[in-house]
């Protein structure tokens, strides 16, 4: 157990722990911001056959050529050999016919009806329209080559790749109807707070609750599905409650009319939120430190967020995190400790630290800093600065007190203030926020 790790540790000893997710086959349409579980092959090369660029014709030889008559070829069929001296209309993805040496486009091509030529009675001429580049007579000019995609064999995404629609769009070109991707971690959120007002407007003792919005769509930008969310009083047995529940088994998580023999999946992270002081009102510290199997820490070196705990509860999967009941300190745990974690589970490397340059200096504190930043822009109507490291320039945002939520709204990251005064033109460490990183 590391008591109090700085920022930095407490990301890797979260990484550390988080169990690899299991991999298994997902159809296309469902696999967008999935993450693969290993590399993809092509099954065929791609394009699987030679097909033409233009409508046009495709021709075997020098010019002129005898035009055939008939069906010309169409997308999806094949075409039938093409003899020297002799041409097919074409259309764009049609099959080019075997012996064609290229495609000459339909706006560079002359047709002439005034006889039948000596070469083949009844047949239709065809030539290079006057004026067309010579280009047009190159081998191979506008035959789309089977295999210059991709060759059969050749790995079409690597594994540990986040999933976008152009990746689903080429798993399927390739001929694929299903990709491995890691399951996605199953988080339980357990709301705490008898003062927490969950709409409307609050009254006076009251707060807004801010973390039944926010906490599930951080969680699914982080690959993450919440699998169950509930809001409970400030009292040890009900917490008690929530956290057996959350480690799945008969009933667990079932209402009262279900089967109480239905088996319910383990969460393989629990998330608390608020009571993690050392108060005597702070309650879900000393029910988790009464049911860890394992601390991996028990506070973070740092602020906001110094009261952010991580325990194994029983069991041999479930992990939890307790987040401070303060907003911007508990993002702040989330950034450092909770996506950590969801990145490692998924196979995925570490979020990348930057290294930043601050405009303006901040006063000296007594202990690090993570504080929401801003990348500011060069000048009034510049575009905002984009070049990486050290030339970045960040600005500190205002209103950051661990209770505020206002200068993480309009923030990029969360720069790393030591521990001391810092100078304009500094360069410190920086933890871009998942939904602003450009990596």
């Amino acid at each position: 157990m590391t008591a109090a790790p700085r920022w930095d540790e407490a990301m890797r000893l979260a990484a550390g722990i988080a169990p690899l997710m299991p991999a298994a086959d997902r159809p296309l349409a469902d696999c967008a911001g999935a993450v693969l579980a290993h590399d993809v092959h092509a099954p065929m090369q791609i394009p699987h056959f030679d097909s033409s660029a233009m409508d046009g014709f495709a021709v075997a030889g020098p010019p002129p050529w005898v035009l055939e008559d008939g069906c010309p070829a169409l997308a999806g069929s094949a075409g039938a050999t093409l003899l020297p001296g002799w041409a097919q209309r074409v259309f764009t993805g049609s099959p080019v016919p075997a012996g064609a040496s290229g495609i000459i486009r339909r706006e560079y091509s002359a047709v002439t009806h005034d006889g039948p030529p000596a070469s083949g009675a009844g047949h239709t001429r065809l030539d290079l329209a006057p004026g067309s580049p010579v280009s047009e007579l190159e081998p191979g000019r506008h035959i789309r080559r089977a295999g210059r995609e991709s060759a059969a064999g050749e790995v079409l995404v690597p594994g540990g790749t986040v999933l976008s629609p152009a990746h689903i769009a080429y798993a399927a070109v390739a001929g694929l109807d299903v990709l491995p991707v890691r399951r996605r971690p199953r988080v339980a959120l357990i709301q705490t707070g008898d003062e927490v007002r969950a709409t409307g407007l609050p009254a006076v003792g009251e707060v807004r609750d801010a973390f039944g919005p926010q906490l599930p769509a951080y969680l699914h930008l982080l690959g993450a599905d919440v699998v169950s969310q509930v809001r409970i009083g400030d009292d040890p047995a009900e917490t008690r409650r929530a956290l057996e529940s959350a480690l799945g088994g008969p009933g667990a998580g079932a209402d009262d009319d279900a089967d109480a023999e239905e088996v319910a999946p383990a969460a393989d992270l629990v998330l608390t939120t608020g009571a993690t002081g050392r108060s005597a009102a702070d309650h879900v510290r000393r029910v988790v430190e009464d049911m860890a199997q394992e601390v991996v820490f028990e506070e973070l070196d740092m602020r906001p967020g110094h009261p952010t705990m991580c325990t194994r509860l029983p069991g041999a999967a479930t992990w939890h995190v307790g987040l401070p009941g303060n907003p911007l300190a508990a993002m702040v745990a989330m950034r450092v400790v909770v996506e950590p974690f969801l990145r490692a589970a998924l196979g995925l490397p570490p979020a990348p630290v930057a290294r930043v340059q601050l405009a303006a200096g901040a006063p000296a504190a007594t202990v690090e800093r993570l504080t929401p930043a801003r990348r500011i822009t060069a000048g009034a109507g510049a575009a905002e600065a984009r070049t990486d490291g050290a030339e970045q320039q960040w600005k500190l945002c205002d209103r950051t007190g661990s209770n505020m939520l206002r200068g993480l709204s309009q923030s990029d990251g969360l720069v790393v203030l030591p521990p001391r005064a810092v100078e304009p033109g500094r360069q410190v460490d920086c933890l871009e926020l998942p939904w602003t990183a450009r990596s």
